[in-house]
């Protein structure tokens, strides 16, 4: 039965080669990825439905997030690239630490986006003068450098040293203080849930002692009014802080930022408010101008490449400059 099958099989491809050729390049072009993305731009997503507030103000507009369209480096992917002049080739190399690999990038980009989302509510809540409380940090492992000698690993949640307890970036940078340069730390993970057992040996790196990762501080937080986001599985990264702390103020406090219009923008921002720079700007600026947005945001540090693309392409929409939220609200409140 085999046999045969292999048979009828032999005299297909004899005869329809030219087929499955076909078929096997068109396949390849679909299937082999190089170490490049191809960006594009994007949308706008509304955060009207994404971020929940107990009691919450109504607008008559709305904020909205900007993003950048990615897509795999695919063969076809690359041909449309150098087709289409909206869409560009980025090299992975841009956005990696070392030689991270594309899944390693997107977890660290979650774990941002963790981090971004409940500061931008603690901004908030500060910029609105209401309470809120901070009921732990988990101090998070986005990076491991290769010349670290550890067995810590990204994701990982410091929970102790040396049998002390690690509640923020601080108290872990007064333990490590403690120590010179080659000694062994023990130190406690919860890694997947479970608790981990690990080790570092401290090292020297710009006249510092360093364990040799990168780290950010998720926060669990107490609020009210109650905050809830609507995250989706596919979406990472820092640059939607901004756009989150503005949309959590205006349904916290009773004065309308939107006054009816579309507003969209980017930026990351820390707990103090303070507005960090992002890429991609000219992808988020044409998506907005495309979805008919009346205002786009962009940090200071892009301010000025934004002016620019809109200039170059006669684009009809208002650009705010953000470098803290408070200035960003006086903005939107004079316009």
């Amino acid at each position: 039965m085999i046999k045969k099958i292999l048979n009828y099989l032999e005299k297909d491809i004899k005869i329809n080669y030219k087929f499955y050729i076909a078929l096997i390049l068109i396949t390849l072009l679909f299937v082999i990825k190089l170490d490049y993305y191809i960006y594009s731009p994007g949308s706008l997503i509304s955060l009207n439905d994404r971020i929940e507030v107990e009691n919450a103000y109504k607008s008559e507009g709305s904020f909205n997030l900007t993003y950048v369209t990615v897509r795999n480096g695919t063969l076809f992917n690359m041909f449309m690239a150098w087709i289409l002049p909206s869409w560009d080739i980025e090299n992975v190399d841009e956005m990696r630490i070392e030689d991270e690999n594309t899944e390693e990038i997107d977890a660290r980009d979650k774990i941002y986006l963790k981090e971004t989302s409940y500061d931008a509510i603690i901004a908030a809540f500060n910029e609105a003068n209401l309470k809120y409380t901070i009921d732990k940090i988990d101090v998070t492992i986005t990076y491991v450098y290769n010349e670290a000698n550890t067995n810590l690993k990204a994701g990982d949640i410091i929970k102790s040293v040396n049998g002390v307890e690690i509640t923020n970036y601080d108290s872990l940078g007064t333990e490590i203080d403690k120590h010179k340069e080659n000694d062994k730390l023990d130190i406690k993970v919860l890694r997947d849930n479970k608790e981990v057992d690990c080790y570092a040996f401290l090292r020297k790196s710009e006249d510092r002692i360093v364990i040799g990762i990168n780290l950010s501080e998720i926060k669990s937080i107490t609020t009210n009014p109650k905050v809830n986001y609507i995250f989706k599985e596919n979406e990472s990264g820092s640059s939607r802080g901004l756009i989150c702390a503005l949309e959590i103020y205006n349904k916290i406090t009773e004065s309308d930022l939107t006054k009816g219009k579309v507003i969209a923008g980017t930026g990351s921002i820390d707990e103090n408010g303070k507005v960090g720079a992002i890429s991609g700007v000219k992808y988020k600026l044409k998506g907005a101008v495309s979805n008919k947005a009346d205002v786009f945001i962009v940090p200071t540090k892009n301010y000025e490449e934004a002016l620019k693309i809109k200039e170059e392409n006669n684009y009809n929409i208002t650009i705010i400059e953000a470098d803290n939220l408070h200035n960003v609200i006086d903005k939107l409140n004079n316009l």
